[in-house]
């Protein structure tokens, strides 16, 4: 995994409720996931792998920002990454 130092404002990490930089390393994980996932760039089990949760638990995440979700790959090549990073989550 390649470090990357993000300088932030106390107060940032304060308002979210964030006072142990885990925490913020995980919230900013899932943010930067449903990102890539929103754009079309990622799979939702690519997105959720990136994010450090079970497929249902990314899911609920985006729900719980009432985010939508795509219905299924939008190509062959989606569909396989998919298949793989859930492939790699179930071992």
């Amino acid at each position: 995994m390649r470090v990357i130092e993000i300088r932030l404002p106390a107060e940032l990490a304060e308002e979210l409720g964030l006072r142990d930089p885990r925490e913020l390393e995980e919230h900013a994980r899932l943010l930067l996931a449903i990102d890539l996932y929103m754009g079309g760039r990622i799979s939702l089990g690519r997105a959720a792998e990136l994010a450090g949760l079970s497929y249902d638990g990314f899911w609920e995440a985006l729900r719980e920002r009432g985010l939508r979700i795509r219905a299924g790959p939008r190509s062959l090549e989606e569909a396989e990454a998919e298949y793989e990073a859930v492939k790699r989550f179930l071992k």
